[in-house]
């Protein structure tokens, strides 16, 4: 099984060795950088929680924020795993995208308690501040990461699409699905889309992939790894149980 790892690091990473934990051995080809800002300068007077609609936004107010007493309310389950793994104690999941985030701090909270402080990269998915000011609250941004397209897919990942031959494609955010679908294009790749199937972390993730030519595009039941490596299918499941590491 050739299975193409697309996010950007230290991401990929992970994902590569929860493959290789599955008996995948992935090729990893990010189409993401991640920049992280040098600081996090935000007033925390009067903020009631912190909103963190990504891992990458744990971890860059992991290196460069103390503060570990608010709330916090996660987009997805992965993301609320690395929010108590850097210390956070008070840490709830929502359904995996900005909507599901905004109706559950909605029901929890209340406007007049304090602001909600969301730690964000420069691009995110969603409109979080205003599905939260239709609600009455007031939203504080804190830019914690940048991403930007890299100019190539890497010659490994170049060299399995034109070989023909069948191809899974891992895709974790919709900028992610964006990119992927330039770099194909600009190389002239498309032409051997249809050996190519995509996964996706989650439904948003992978519209941009919408309509095209792959031999499918499909997205995982919730957002978090485990359920989009299912989506590997028997194959997958089988090398874990010859290696149930």
């Amino acid at each position: 099984m050739t299975v193409l790892v697309t996010r950007g690091r230290p991401g990929a990473d992970r994902t590569a060795a929860a493959l290789r934990d599955i008996g995948i051995n992935p090729i990893v080809s990010p189409v993401l950088d991640v920049n992280f800002r040098a600081r996090i300068d935000t007033d925390l007077s009067d903020v009631q929680a912190i909103a963190f609609t990504s891992a990458n936004g744990v971890r860059a107010w992991a290196a460069r924020r103390p503060e570990r007493d608010f709330p916090v309310f996660a987009v997805a389950k992965a993301t609320a795993e690395a929010a108590r793994g850097i210390g956070f104690v008070d840490v709830q999941a929502a359904g995996g995208n900005v909507i599901s985030l905004a109706e559950m701090i909605a029901r929890q909270l209340m406007p007049e308690d304090g602001e909600i402080l969301h730690v964000r990269g420069v691009h995110t998915a969603g409109d979080l501040a205003g599905d939260l000011e239709k609600a009455g609250f007031k939203v504080r941004n804190a830019m914690g990461y940048g991403t930007v397209s890299v100019d190539t897919l890497g010659e490994q990942a170049i060299a399995a699409i034109i070989s023909g031959g069948p191809i899974r494609v891992l895709i974790h955010s919709a900028r992610g699905a964006k990119s992927f679908l330039d770099l194909m294009t600009k190389f002239g790749l498309m032409r051997w889309c249809g050996s190519m199937s995509i996964y996706g972390l989650s439904e948003n993730a992978v519209k941009p992939l919408q309509g095209c030519a792959f031999a499918c595009v499909k997205f995982a039941a919730s957002a978090d790894e485990k359920a989009l490596l299912s989506l590997l299918g028997p194959d997958a499941e089988l090398a874990q149980a010859r290696d149930p590491s």
